[in-house]
Parts: structure tokens; C-alpha cells; sequence
């Protein structure tokens, strides 16, 4: 799979906001539990003396101002313990997105306005509260006790540096998001953040939302009310916040549909990708020693005539599994490849052979049709399902030989460039789009069997019907197959 969502597990919202006496601050007030999320600036609600100009009414001196911000954290264990299973790449070869979604609500909503982003510098309690308009559930109190994160306090013993939360500083991850309409969600880059948080390089203390500071300071002489978030306890599974892991499909193995190199193409087309599995005993095991092997090429089966060949990388992208990219300048049909330990080419790991096809060019400028199919798809899955979906694909006009009709051997193509959409049926809600940027995860793997994806159904809501939409993508246009593959999970 090439997407895995890790949803929060604390969050909650702290305010300085007035209670209805508009003399008294909730300032330990506490929200953990609910389901929303919300942040706003308030500068008029009370009347206050300017410490600057004693006589006058300044809302950004005189102390008025009301605020509220929202933490949330994430399983940053869950996410290291994926990596080291090898269930989600290594550094530089994944995204990880941050999402958190509007929630929709009848009171009166900011516009034109931005929020940061930052990381939280200590640790914080989130608490049993749900009071988000009389602020009547505290947190922890000094005198009394309680549990709870709140303005003034981050946990059970402990004050908030600044009051209002204490962020890290100095590291340059001030994230900015901009709000047009105040309708927005939130989808952010935050790899790098993430990555630090993997390392240990700064704690997993989560974030901290808040409008930004020219908004939040009442210097705009404006207030921003209100700017709501769906919250991890929202009974709207999909909508909850989260962290969206996102990869390139690791196997794209050209073994199946192989090119010889074209003085028309460049480098990067001409660029074929090679595998090799090692599995044993039905599992994906690195070779012994951790070796990357290296691979040799030759023209006849006794593997005795070698050809030369552009060979780019060979690397290791998932346990047991090898992939070279590889250009090669020939006029034979038939290649053999050997992989071979790098330290002692007499030491044979694995060897095949591959059709190899040359490039035509047309005088048409029509594309290929196909027909298409999932050929394993089941009308019900498990929420805790990890499903791979095998799709089976043959141009429209293909007419099958006797051997393939004597024998069903029927031909399945491997579109190099084809992705997937996925949502939900009974509202055309996307959940995941089709993604066809320098990051493709919704582009299909494919090897000599066919294409094919999997899918970590934890992403997706009980009790729905989804759909499945394919397209193909030839660097310019999106052109979506008409069929609809249709699943339900229970």
C-alpha cells in the first residue's frame, strides 16, 4: 500500500477566554474529550483602560483579548515501528501529510486569515472535558487536583511556561496555512517535522494550531470567531485529524512489458526497472548478510555473451526485494539476467530471462483502449483488512492465438502509468484521489502478472459503500475508465 493514515491520539482545545461574568478568564478550563477543535481571537467583548494612554480604550494593551488554540498529537511510535517492519519506506522516499478537517457549525465564521503551525516543546494531559461554551470542566487546578491540560496548565503538577502553550523555537518550523473562506481543511507538508520526531531529534509533544500573529493579537483590530476542527472523538471516522503517510508504489518491475533504449527518448524514459524476489518459506527475506547484489546481462541462455548496459541504481526498497533500473542498447529479443553477489560474481543469487520489445513510432495519434477488471474483489472487507486489489487489463481490439485460447493463457498488459481513486458511494465524497505529481501514491504497481495496489482499509469508515474509479496518465491528461468497482466494509 501506498497510504496509511496514523490518527491522533490526544487532542484537545485551550482557551483564555471569559466566562459569562466577562470578568473571569477559563483559563483552566479543560476540553479533552470533545469532539470538536476550535480556535478564535476576540478583542471586544469587555471594556478595558490602555496602559499607554490611561483615559483611552486600546484592545491590544488593555488585556481583553480572548484566544483559543488546539493541540494535538500522533503515534510517532506506530510510525516508527511501520518503518522498521518495512511497511512504510525510509527517510527521502515518503511524504507525511498533516490533515485536519473543517467541521461545519452555525455560528459566524473568519475569513481571509491564516494559522501556525508549531511543535510543542513539553508534555501535556488531554484531559475528560467537553464544556466548549460555558467552560464548566477544569483540568488540573493547583489546589484541587483534577486532570488535564488547560491555558495555565500542561499537566498534573505543572504550569505552561508561557501561558497559552510553550512551542520549539529556533528550528524554522513556523508552518503557515492560509483560509480564504474559513471553510478550508488543513492539508500540510510536515515530512521534515516528522522526521524529527522519528529520530527523537525533538520530543512527541504534537502541535499547536493558532491563528497567526497579526490575527490573533487584535492588532487587526478585528475578531476571528470561529474556526472549527473535527476532533479525534468525532463520530466522523474520516474526518478525524491525522497524519497521512504517503509513498511511490515500491514495485514497478518492467520484467513483463521490457523496452530496449531509444535515441528518441531521454535517459529517464529509457530507464527500465528489473526485480528480483527473495522469498522463502512464503516471506520476503533480505539475502544473508545484507548484500545489494549486482546484476549481468547476456544475449544467449548459457549466459556467456554479455552485453553492456547502462545500469543506474540497484537498491533494496522493501525486505527481499531488489530493484534495478536499467537502460539497455540492443536489437535482441531475449535477454538473461544474472544477479550476482558483488563481492563474487560466482556466487549466482538468481537468474531469468525477459522479451525485449523496441520502440515504434506511429502514424496515429489515437492511445490504446483497454479493458479492465479487479479480478479478486470482494463485495465485503474487515475494517482491519490489509487488501491487495489485482487488476486485469487487455487492449479492447486484442484477438487471442489458438495456444492462448487452447490453453487459457489470457494475455494481461501492464499499464505502467495507471492510478486509482477511491470513494465513498453514497455521497461521491473522495477519500483518495487520484495523484499524479513527482509523488505518485495512487499509482498502481505492476510486475510480470499485472498491475495491482493494496489498500490499508483502517483509512475507511464502517458501515459505507465505496467505489473504486482507474485512469491512465500520459504526462498531460487524466483518462478515467468508466467502470466502477464497487466494495462495502463491515
Amino acid at each position: 500500500m501506498s497510504i496509511k493514515r496514523f490518527v491522533a491520539n490526544k487532542d484537545t482545545t485551550i482557551t483564555n477566554a471569559f466566562y459569562e461574568n466577562l470578568i473571569t478568564r477559563a483559563e483552566i478550563a479543560n476540553m479533552g474529550a470533545a469532539d470538536v477543535l476550535e480556535i478564535f481571537s476576540i478583542y471586544d467583548q469587555t471594556t478595558g483602560q490602555d496602559s499607554l494612554n490611561p483615559g483611552l480604550f486600546n484592545p491590544v494593551t488593555s488585556g481583553s483579548i480572548e484566544r483559543s488554540r488546539v493541540l494535538i498529537q500522533f503515534p510517532i511510535e506506530d510510525i516508527k515501528a511501520d518503518r522498521l517492519a518495512g511497511r512504510i519506506p525510509t527517510s527521502g522516499s515518503v511524504q507525511y501529510i498533516l490533515k485536519v478537517f473543517n467541521v461545519a457549525h452555525n455560528a459566524s465564521i473568519p475569513k481571509d486569515f491564516s494559522v501556525t503551525i508549531n511543535p510543542i516543546s513539553k508534555s501535556w494531559e488531554e484531559g475528560y472535558g467537553l464544556d466548549m461554551e460555558g467552560y464548566s470542566d477544569s483540568g488540573f487546578v493547583q489546589l484541587t487536583g483534577g486532570y488535564g491540560c488547560s491555558w495555565t496548565y500542561n499537566e498534573s503538577g505543572s504550569f505552561w511556561e508561557t501561558k497559552g502553550g510553550d512551542i520549539v523555537t529556533g528550528l524554522n518550523y513556523d508552518y503557515i496555512v492560509n483560509f480564504k473562506t474559513g471553510l478550508e481543511n488543513i492539508e500540510l507538508d510536515i515530512t521534515p517535522l516528522v522526521e524529527e520526531w522519528i529520530s527523537e531529534s525533538i520530543p512527541n509533544n504534537g502541535i499547536m494550531i493558532k491563528l497567526s500573529s497579526s490575527y490573533e493579537d487584535a492588532s487587526k483590530l478585528t475578531s476571528y470567531y470561529t474556526k472549527r476542527f473535527s476532533g479525534r472523538n468525532s463520530q466522523y471516522t474520516l474526518n478525524r485529524p491525522c497524519i497521512e503517510a504517503r509513498w511511490a508504489p515500491l514495485v514497478t518491475d518492467d520484467r513483463n512489458n521490457f523496452f530496449a533504449s531509444s535515441s528518441l527518448l531521454s535517459a529517464e524514459d529509457n530507464t527500465m526497472n528489473l526485480y528480483f524476489y527473495n522469498k522463502v518459506g512464503g516471506s520476503f527475506k533480505n539475502i544473508y548478510g545484507n548484500p545489494i547484489p549486482t546484476v549481468k546481462f547476456f544475449i544467449d541462455s548459457s549466459m556467456t555473451n554479455e552485453i553492456s548496459s547502462s545500469l543506474l541504481t540497484i537498491n533494496n526498497p522493501l525486505p527481499g526485494v531488489y530493484k534495478a533500473q536499467v537502460c539497455l542498447d540492443t536489437t535482441s529479443s531475449i535477454i538473461y539476467d544474472k544477479w550476482v553477489d558483488p563481492s563474487d560474481e560466482t556466487k549466482k543469487y538468481f537468474s531469468s530471462s525477459f522479451d525485449v520489445l523496441q520502440r515504434d513510432n506511429d502514424t496515429s495519434s489515437d492511445t490504446p483502449k483497454y479493458i479492465i477488471n479487479i479480478t479478486n474483489l470482494k463485495p465485503r472487507y474487515n475494517q482491519q483488512e490489509k487488501a491487495r486489489f489485482n487488476i486485469y487489463v487487455r487492449e479492447k481490439d486484442w484477438q487471442p492465438n489458438i495456444y492462448s485460447v487452447a490453453y487459457n493463457n489470457i494475455e494481461n498488459t501492464s499499464i505502467p502509468n495507471l492510478y486509482y481513486k477511491i470513494f465513498r458511494f453514497n455521497d461521491n465524497y473522495t477519500i483518495v484521489d487520484y495523484s499524479t505529481g513527482s509523488l505518485a501514491y495512487t499509482k498502481a504497481s505492476y510486475d510480470e502478472n499485472g498491475n495491482y495496489f493494496d489498500l490499508d482499509m483502517t483509512i475507511f469508515e464502517k458501515d459505507y459503500g465505496y467505489g473504486i474509479k482507474l485512469a491512465t496518465w500520459d504526462g498531460n491528461y487524466l483518462k478515467e475508465f468508466s467502470d466502477i468497482f464497487k466494495f462495502r466494509i463491515d
